[in-house]
């Protein structure tokens, strides 16, 4: 008894025979997920039929018939009226059968020489250089944010912190470029995982290659690969694309995440140091005074998400034996999702970055109350007064000691104050030099320091650098056809 046609659609149909059963279809399907690569589905099967054309498997009618109909698939999926069946597992399977429907038999030698796994492995290499452009170039934004920000807060000072606890002042510019540069060199990651899906695996077939003579610098030289697998086993097992990918938005989202922290931090009542507008915040059902950076607290949370999305890759890799095997459909949910958040997130950031607003004042009244400057009298004795440091270091522990038992700050001690922990600090001119907040960041002036010379200096190396990566040559995939 012949199968119907109905049961026919799959495209690994005849070895067995009968009706699914629905467990089967439910556990199978990746049609719920792989429809995303549509795009790239549909420009991998033009690139694949030229090539068969070449080859003398497809005539120039044929080939203008396929490519025709491919157009037209994709328009129907633009345009959301594209059919999706469970039952026919994947976006390749529906593809092909809606070619078929269009175009009969013809549709049928499209797949010849090519088997799913080449075909999928194609789709997520274009994906991931895709991605990676995409999500660099917004990096790429938020860092020319966090540049003209930092610009315009050179002058304002605020606390550094080590421990969460005031460590010493630093200008507000200082605190922004260093997120700069931790993005900077998120779009470095990106760039080496768009790097490392710039191999073509289209022509491997299921894993030990096809029996016809293929043309694969052609399918290379039209799909924009740099360069062609050259073990087939290793062109359809290997996810180390997608791994590179995952990590780099991993990485990208721990900077993020540790950004978004402070802005939570900085816009409470406690440090007060930042606002954020209205429409980059929400209200609370049953408290009315509530304004809350909901944004940068979904970025956190986000932000485990996506970790956990390259250890689930990772952990499904451990253990696989070459070279295909079903556990792979698996790693399009953390492709996917991982893109998705990621592109969330960083929209949110650039949005949080562009629009806050500083209070300067509230970030001065902080560095007052935190003793930030102690070091700096610490360094002064030392210089000035030839003391040993650890000496210096006593003393201004003593100092500090004596203001909190007195509830005062250093720059409201008297010099008879000053006198009864140390006659070095009697002094006028020296105690207030030594004391003061600005003063303290001018003497930072080791490379990549607070002072505002290193600042000015700091800022000329991050536009160079921006505009060194802004040119970067990405290499994106073209879906045109």
């Amino acid at each position: 008894m012949m199968p119907s046609s109905q049961e026919t659609d799959q495209l690994w149909i005849g070895r067995t025979q009968g009706k699914l059963d629905d467990i089967t279809i439910s556990l199978s399907e990746s049609i719920s997920l792989d429809k995303e690569i549509y795009l790239q589905d549909i420009r991998g099967s033009v690139a694949h039929s030229r090539m068969l054309y070449k080859a003398g498997i497809l005539t120039q009618n044929e080939l203008q018939k396929i490519e025709k109909a491919l157009r037209a698939i994709q328009k129907e999926i633009q345009q959301g009226k594209f059919i999706y069946e469970a039952r026919l597992e994947d976006i390749h399977t529906h593809i092909e059968k809606r070619l078929v429907e269009l175009i009969g038999e013809t549709g049928k030698k499209l797949h010849t020489g090519r088997s799913r796994n080449d075909q999928v492995a194609v789709d997520t290499h274009l994906y991931i250089r895709s991605s990676c452009y995409s999500l660099g170039q917004e990096v790429l934004h938020l860092c020319s944010i966090l540049l003209e920000r930092a610009k315009g807060e050179i002058d304002t000072l605020l606390p550094g912190y080590t421990h969460l606890q005031i460590a010493q002042p630093i200008r507000l510019s200082h605190h922004l470029l260093a997120y700069f540069w931790c993005f900077l060199r998120d779009v470095q990651s990106f760039t080496v995982a768009a790097e490392t899906s710039n191999c073509l695996p289209l022509g491997s077939g299921a894993f030990a290659g096809v029996n016809y003579q293929t043309d694969r610098d052609l399918l290379q030289t039209d799909l924009r690969f740099d360069s062609i697998y050259p073990n087939s086993m290793d062109a359809v097992s290997n996810r180390d694309h997608i791994l590179d990918f995952l990590y780099a938005a991993a990485k990208c989202m721990t900077h993020s995440s540790r950004l978004a922290e402070e802005i939570v931090l900085w816009s409470s009542q406690e440090f007060s140091f930042l606002s954020l507008p209205d429409s980059l915040t929400t209200g609370s059902s049953i408290m009315p005074q509530k304004k809350n950076p909901d944004l940068a607290e979904l970025i956190r949370g986000k932000t485990g998400r996506v970790q956990s999305n390259l250890q689930n890759l990772f952990v499904n890799l451990k253990s696989l034996p070459l070279a295909y095997n079903r556990d792979l459909q698996e790693d399009k949910l953390p492709m996917f999702d991982t893109n998705r958040q990621t592109l969330l997130c960083l929209q949110a950031l650039q949005s949080m970055m562009e629009k806050a607003v500083y209070h300067r004042e509230n970030m001065l009244v902080s560095l007052n109350k935190g003793f930030a400057v102690a070091t700096d009298i610490a360094d002064s004795l030392v210089k000035e007064k030839k003391i040993p440091f650890r000496e210096a270091h006593h003393i201004v522990g003593k100092l500090v000691s004596y203001c909190i038992t007195q509830k005062k700050q250093l720059n409201e001690l008297t010099p008879k104050e000053r006198l009864s922990i140390s006659s070095y600090l009697k002094e006028d001119s020296f105690y207030q030099k030594a004391s003061d907040l600005k003063e303290s960041t001018e003497k930072k002036i080791s490379y990549g320091g607070t002072s505002l010379s290193q600042q000015k200096k700091q800022i000329q190396e991050a536009t160079r650098s921006l505009k060194k990566w802004k040119k970067y040559q990405w290499n994106p995939p073209n879906y045109s056809f």
